[in-house]
């Protein structure tokens, strides 16, 4: 064909070349095709239905271009809304993560309550005196006296704040009505709120102090375990905007906040524990958990329970008499199954009982603490281990509980170098060592067995010897030894209780026998301790009545209000008894 065309003179060169360059074409096509053969697939082809022929325009691309985040190193230029209250903005530029833009247009993160991942929260508290008989307040109530004053409906006549909570609280709540709240100095608002009684205070949780009863509101308690924060009303909230550009996660950075209950640590102190004579005997008869029917929650819900068992457990003990003559004690194994169900985590050894059964009982009564893995302290194997302060952590809260018998009778305090039993204070040895434990960054709290008095006043002797050991160091001072409840002190940054009566014993009845003599051996305390951040914060004290010669049970309200206004004449705040503060004559005092 080709040959027969170029003898045809009717076509040009140019068109014999032309058809040239089309034969090259065709071949080129058919060796690419048949080159690339093993690339592609030898399935069929689908059938295709022919759509009407159109002129193909092929799509031009659209390119993307590459965003660029910066994630910027700390600390990162920021800003604080101005809107938020002056003392928060100077709690946020103490974060090493963040510094302080000169202006908001510079600040690649802002700080501020509009929508954004939450950067933080500040809790407030509801506080009254501590020795108020209020137990909780409505969040309804606060906002009411706040926004309209005070009604005589409320359990409360006004409300005392700091200028920098008021400041918070008008950015929350719009301003304050002035017949409700009342703008104390920071320094004088304890003092304050202690000498009007019946009003409260609102404080960030930074400044709560021992002096403060801390109220639930709407029955949230942020001294509570199970307590949440999403239902909390006094609480300032915050949130981060990132400026456009920059990436932020504000998972890798601290919250900013001023309360985190992991750093929250409680623990319960008791008095005297007597598994013995009547209260053994209920045992029998009602069960082993019998005595702990009403108050097992309180005590099993503290991070760290404390137990004073004065009374060794002994294989060959005899049954219980309910009204054993001597006073020669021991205790059925069976009878720490009690000490288990309340949540016993440290056991104090330092009772005028523990050698009762004999040094083989004592060690037998050593051996079954250490198999539940209970601590012990104030007595032991001998005289060394019950010296010897014993360490417990908890949340980051360090702890050292150090403890012995004060009575000075050697019949008491069996423990030698060689011998077990409750160990013999000598203060010539703790007090330097509770100094050494309180330079190191322990909390130091200091039990004693001491002298037994049926009154709620403590005693020169007591008051000798529980002082010097707060001045040492000691935080808390607790006395283990009484069965009628005693004064308390605040002072400070310590707390001294000279007796917090029994636990579970058996003097129930002589209160009912010999009120005169008795009357209040039917009472007592547990005491809520609580610590956050390696600081003492404040006490609960959780007022007992006995029901018989085993069982205790919280006090009512109807109960509560005589025995703690009597027990509040011989306690202590700062130097002053506290009846003077109850009774409104320091406030007379200061008006003078």
């Amino acid at each position: 064909m080709i040959g027969k065309l170029n003898t045809t003179k009717a076509y040009s060169s140019d068109n014999n070349n032309l058809i040239i360059m089309i034969a090259l074409v065709v071949l080129i096509s058919s060796m690419v095709i048949t080159s690339c053969a093993g690339l592609i697939s030898t399935e069929p082809s689908p059938t295709r239905t022919l759509q009407p022929t159109q002129t193909a325009i092929p799509p031009t691309p659209t390119l993307t271009p590459t965003a660029t985040i910066i994630y910027p190193e700390p600390p990162i230029l920021s800003w604080a809304d101005p809107s938020l209250p002056q003392h928060l903005r100077d709690e946020i530029y103490q974060l090493d993560f963040l510094t302080a833009a000169t202006e908001e247009s510079s600040a690649l993160l802002k700080i501020n309550q509009d929508p954004g991942p939450e950067a933080g929260a500040w809790i407030y508290l509801a506080v009254a005196p501590f020795y108020s008989f209020l137990e909780g307040v409505s969040s309804d109530s606060l906002l009411a006296c706040w926004k309209s004053g005070v009604e005589e409906s409320m359990p409360f006549s006004q409300i005392l704040v700091s200028e920098d909570t008021e400041e918070t609280f008008e950015l929350l709540w719009g301003p304050g009505d002035p017949t409700c709240i009342k703008t104390i100095d920071k320094e004088d608002l304890s003092l304050q709120l202690w000498v009007q009684k019946d009003a409260l205070a609102i404080l960030p949780f930074e400044e709560i102090s021992p002096e403060h009863k801390i109220l639930p509101i709407d029955s949230e308690d942020p001294l509570d375990d199970d307590f949440n924060p999403s239902d909390y009303p006094l609480i300032l909230r915050f949130n981060y905007q990132v400026s456009p550009g920059y990436g932020f996660n504000p998972g890798e950075y601290q919250y900013l906040t001023n309360f985190d209950p992991s750093r929250l640590t409680s623990i319960a102190l008791t008095g005297v524990t007597a598994l013995v004579r009547d209260t053994a005997n209920i045992m029998e008869n009602q069960g082993v958990l019998y005595p702990a029917g009403d108050i097992q929650e309180i005590l099993a819900n503290a991070d760290i329970t404390h137990i004073n068992n004065e009374v060794p457990f002994a294989a060959d003990c005899p049954p219980p008499e309910a009204y054993q003559v001597s006073l020669r004690f021991c205790s059925d194994d069976s009878y720490i199954n009690l000490l288990e169900a309340v949540g016993t985590d440290i056991v104090e050894l330092s009772g005028d009982h523990l050698g009762d059964w004999g040094p083989e009982a004592m060690l037998h009564t050593i051996d079954l603490y250490k198999e539940k893995g209970w601590k012990i302290y104030g007595g032991g194997i001998n005289l060394s281990e019950g010296l010897a302060p014993v360490f417990l952590t908890h949340n980051g809260n360090q702890f050292a509980f150090i403890g012995c018998n004060g009575k000075g009778i050697d019949k008491y305090a069996t423990a030698t170098d060689e011998n077990p039993g409750a160990a013999q204070c000598d203060f010539n040895w703790m007090i330097p060592e509770i100094s050494r434990l309180a330079n190191e960054g322990y909390i130091v709290i200091a039990t004693m067995q001491h002298e037994e008095v049926d009154l709620f006043s403590s005693i020169s002797l007591q008051r000798y010897d529980f002082h010097r050991l707060a001045d040492a160091g000691a935080v808390i001072v607790s006395g283990s030894q009484s069965h009628h409840p005693q004064a308390i002190e605040i002072n400070g940054s310590s707390f001294i209780h000279y007796g917090l009566g029994n636990l579970f014993f058996d003097q129930w009845h002589l209160a009912q026998v010999n009120p005169k003599r008795h009357l209040n051996k039917d009472k007592s305390f547990i005491d809520l301790h609580y610590f956050y951040d390696n600081t003492y914060i404040g006490t609960r004290l959780v007022a007992l009545q006995f029901i018989d010669n085993a069982r205790p049970r919280p006090m009512t309200i109807e109960e509560k209000i005589p025995f703690l206004s009597e027990f509040y004449r011989y306690s202590l705040w700062n130097g002053e008894w506290i009846h003077l503060y109850t009774s409104g004559i320091i406030l007379n005092r200061l008006n003078q």
